[in-house]
């Protein structure tokens, strides 16, 4: 029950919801006002007007909004002018089909906002299909449907002057109920019987979660110009929260350890669940202040917090004092830098939660050192993408010719048969056609599964429910839920979105929902079975095609990103801008390679090639920016440890690393598998540390300077040697991988 009302929690606060609660009033206000005064076409006509431009309205930067929801009002006027003349003439319409199903798909290639610019050009053309007007009403009609798309901008607009920082305050309290998730999933590592292959596929879904919602927030404030300024002291301490966040999400990156090794060496000492307990309390600290911020009021630590930390602390010193010796002295090592980890973790945390208080105060002492511009992609529409991806090469391309293709087979199919609703087969087509066949596939189960349930669900309102006004009331609830669900859950916002639908036609249709009902379910069958041929028909550009590029990309960026830490510790010059750039590319990289990978696995198995390799490779890969990550949470020490005998092992794993990538491109490369021992002569000060260390053990000695230096200097070394052991391993993959090639 507890965790049902998380989830509410975290729905109802969230600045989904806050989209359909917009577009479900940019819809129903205008429509229940035209209807009340007796003109029910109108408000029909004004409503799908605020649809189509409200699909183009998600969350980013206001000007990107504006210009979207401006690009979707030309858009759609066009269309539902153009679709009007072209009714009388099949042949005519089904041309206009074809070609807006390829024009309004290829523009997908500029990104997801300039895709629900095309879906809403689509969307106002297909649910025009089935009226037929005189020249005069085509126009008026047209003039309509830009009114309510012109009102639903308005409505957009007045909510951001209202509240100019609440959308961005959602999307920080969501990414941080992200980042809770993904702390919730690394606390798996410590339980006692732990499933190290499910716990590593969980933590790489959660990690592109984050990673997709830190980059969409990267947009919203570096690309928002009044927050860009330091214009307020909201404003400033947002950018704080968000840069915070990041550097909280990379630290907690770096608890990465030899977990096996660990479980070997310190289950025997019970301290491991009692990590486990104190990382579960910082998870829930985490989701507290997103809840916060998304909710608008300000977030209150637990109070025994620092206490329980304290206690944490004593009983490791308790136990190491009790037990150390020789054959676990590095087990505690590796324990002890968890725990600094999980303190700094903590005080980032307490940090955070200070912020949420929005004090004048705390936003007068934040000063821009970084030019954030650098730090979000370039949004300029430029033809030379569009005429490069005018190929069969190209998956966007392939997505247009099989929107097209759909398209048109649905509208023949519906003038065929003379059952149902010619736009619902062709609405289900588009909704289900995604440019990846896995998305597509997921879409088409949840489509079928989801009109299913709706249509039960509606039929049952229907029955229950006597009282039109209740009847529209559940109606708007209904178009809420589907509104803000359609991206998240999008079986059930089906589900809904087919009930409040049954519930809208029982007013148009009074007493005639059975028939609605049998066509929607037959329309969506259909219009399910053509999205279905069609990905086979013209099938998609496979992932195993193109993860080899990706894969690629996200070993050069680790290997850009583990060079720029290294440099620290020989002695060089970092800059902070430098740093955090090569951090944020490889963390993007490493997304996208992820992302790619889960499709993968949702094809069919004979496209599924080489994926036990590919699958070691993507987790290798993220095990290295872990420790690349851990790394670099020592750049204070690396200070007084800095020297050139890291010289050879960083030279090393960099050779190591552009071997994996050049073999990965398919290039010949020679396998350069030099041991971690032959290149880090650090290791024979590290033993006389050690025996002199034991010595001291031996003698009743704890706390002395050589357990420092022996400490530190080991929890880097360790760090270089992992990174050099992974390096080795991706070029190992690499080569298996070429060798099948061939």
């Amino acid at each position: 029950m507890i965790e049902y009302i998380r989830e509410y929690k975290k729905y109802s606060s969230s600045y989904y919801v806050s989209e359909g609660v917009r577009t479900t009033a940019g819809v129903m206000l205008p429509l229940l006002t035209a209807s009340y005064f007796g003109h029910l076409d109108v408000g029909i006509a004004l409503g799908l007007g605020a649809l189509c431009v409200g699909i183009t309205d998600n969350t980013g930067p206001i000007h990107h909004r504006v210009n979207g929801m401006v690009a979707a009002l030309l858009l759609i006027f066009i269309s539902t002018l153009v679709t009007g003349f072209c009714m009388p003439y099949p042949l005519l319409l089904a041309g206009l089909i074809t070609v807006m199903g390829f024009v309004c798909s290829i523009i997908g290639v500029y990104g997801v906002r300039a895709a629900a610019i095309g879906v809403a050009g689509l969307l106002v053309m297909i649910l025009s299909i089935d009226e037929r007007y005189d020249n005069w009403q085509v126009v008026r009609n047209a003039l309509l449907v830009s009114a309510g798309g012109l009102f639903y901008l308005t409505i957009s607009l007045l909510l951001y002057r209202l509240r100019p920082y609440k959308l961005i305050e959602q999307a920080l309290g969501d990414s941080l109920l992200s980042m809770a998730d993904y702390l919730r999933t690394r606390a798996g590592f410590y339980n006692e019987k732990v499933d190290y292959d499910k716990n590593y596929k969980e933590v790489l879904e959660q990690q592109v979660l984050v990673h997709n919602k830190q980059s969409l927030l990267r947009e919203m404030l570096f690309k928002t110009r009044d927050i860009v300024r330091e214009s307020t002291h909201k404003s400033r301490i947002l950018m704080m929260i968000f840069l915070d966040s990041v550097d909280l999400f990379e630290r907690i990156m770096t608890s990465q350890q030899d977990y096996r090794q660990m479980h070997l060496v310190m289950d025997k000492t019970g301290l491991l669940p009692a990590f486990q307990s104190q990382i579960l309390l910082l998870a829930e600290e985490v989701e507290k202040i997103g809840l916060a911020l998304q909710e608008g009021r300000v977030s209150i630590p637990k109070e025994e917090l620092e206490e329980l930390l304290k206690k944490l602390e004593a009983d490791f010193v308790d136990v190491r004092n009790a037990s150390m010796d020789d054959s676990n002295i590095e087990g505690f090592i590796s324990l002890r830098h968890v725990l600094n980890s999980v303190k700094d973790i903590q005080s980032r945390i307490m940090t955070i939660h200070r912020y949420t208080s929005f004090d004048k105060k705390i936003g007068d002492a934040f000063s821009r050192t970084v030019d954030y511009t650098k730090f979000v992609s370039p949004s300029d529409f430029n033809l030379k993408l569009l005429i490069n991806n005018l190929s069969i090469h190209s998956t966007i391309f392939r997505h247009s010719v099989r929107v097209a293709l759909s398209l048109l087979a649905g509208f023949f199919l519906s003038r065929i048969f003379p059952f149902g609703h010619g736009y619902w087969i062709l609405l289900t087509i588009l909704v289900i056609l995604k440019p990846a066949y896995s998305l597509t596939k997921q879409r088409n189960i949840e489509r079928l599964t989801g009109t299913f349930f709706g249509a039960i669900l509606g039929v049952v309102l229907l029955w229950l429910i006597r009282d039109d006004r209740l009847l529209v009331a559940v109606m708007i609830v209904g178009m809420i839920i589907a509104y803000s669900l359609v991206r998240i859950k999008y079986m059930v916002s089906v589900v809904a979105m087919t009930a409040y639908i049954l519930i809208a036609f029982h007013f148009l249709k009074p007493g005639d929902f059975s028939e609605v009902l049998r066509d929607r379910l037959i329309d969506t069958f259909a219009g399910s079975v053509i999205a279905f041929i069609a990905s086979f028909a013209v099938p998609p550009k496979w992932e195993h095609e193109q993860i080899q590029e990706l894969l690629e990309e996200a070993i050069l960026a680790n290997a850009r990103y583990f060079a720029a830490i290294s440099r620290l510790f020989l002695n060089q010059p970092l800059g902070n801008e430098e740093y955090k750039l090569s951090r944020k590319e490889a963390f993007v990289k490493l997304a996208n390679l992820s992302d790619a990978f889960q499709r993968m696995l949702n094809e069919p198995k004979r496209h599924q090639k080489k994926v036990q390799l590919v699958h070691q490779m993507v987790v290798n890969n993220h095990m290295l920016a872990s420790h690349i990550a851990t790394l670099s949470s020592y750049r204070k020490m690396a200070e007084r440890y800095a020297s050139e005998k890291f010289q050879p092992i960083v030279q090393a794993s960099l050779g190591h690393l552009q071997g994996a990538a050049d073999m990965v491109r398919q290039l010949p490369g020679e396998t350069r598998l030099l041991s971690a021992e032959e290149n880090f002569v650090i290791r024979d000060e590290l033993k006389q540390l050690l025996e002199q260390r034991l010595k001291e053990l031996a003698g009743g000695e704890m706390d002395t300077s050589t357990r420092q230096r022996f400490s530190e200097l080991k929890t880097i070394a360790d760090q270089f040697e992992y990174i050099n052991k992974i390096s080795i391993e991706l070029e190992k993959l690499a080569a298996r991988q070429q060798q099948k090639i061939v």
